[in-house]
């Protein structure tokens, strides 16, 4: 049976056929978010932020509702990738526009359900993702005024008054692919 660690390098492949993957798009693996209290299993950041759950046979999906509401403050796409013995209840549990994989014990993958955009991300959630610099980046180049002594949430408040969506998300984006780019 695999564990999340041996379904991760399953998933990428999948999401590098079934998804558009461009040489500029990254895969982030155990990315935090809210504030560092979660951590996606794998991330695909192409024209978009797509967020993957492993649950591994091993796994319960007693944490899926805190998990899955926590994505959705933050992911322009989420999926559950799951072993095969959680799939009535994963899509028992799962919101109508997250997707659902499935995963067997002989690494073989299927998509169950295709995810839909999410309509509920968070502003404030999604300006988390950015380092302080990045921030200050953002505000200088729409002139959003802020502070050196600011702290972090206070700028990222600012930025979320003063900003629409598409222009947070937009920066996010670029920011992740930027950092993440380099580590690969």
């Amino acid at each position: 049976m695999l564990n999340p660690t041996e379904i991760r390098p399953i998933l990428k492949q999948w999401v590098a056929k079934a998804m558009s993957h461009e040489e500029s798009d990254v895969f982030i693996e155990e990315l935090c978010f809210i504030d560092k209290a979660r951590r996606a299993d794998l991330v695909h950041a192409n024209g978009k932020l797509t967020a993957f759950e492993i649950k591994s046979h091993a796994d319960t999906l007693a944490r899926w509702e805190g998990q899955q509401q926590a994505y959705m403050a933050c992911f322009d796409e989420v999926w559950l990738c799951c072993h095969s013995k959680h799939l009535v209840k994963a899509l028992e549990s799962c919101l109508p526009h997250v997707g659902v994989l499935v995963v067997d014990d002989y690494s073989g993958m299927a998509m169950i359900r295709r995810a839909k955009p999410n309509k509920l991300q968070d502003k404030f959630h999604l300006t988390g993702f950015l380092w302080r610099s990045e921030l200050d980046a953002l505000a200088a180049q729409y002139g959003v005024p802020t502070k050196s002594r600011n702290l972090i949430k206070e700028v990222r408040r600012q930025l979320c008054d003063a900003l629409p969506m598409n222009v947070i998300r937009s920066h996010v984006l670029a920011s992740l692919k930027q950092r993440y780019r380099s580590l690969e």
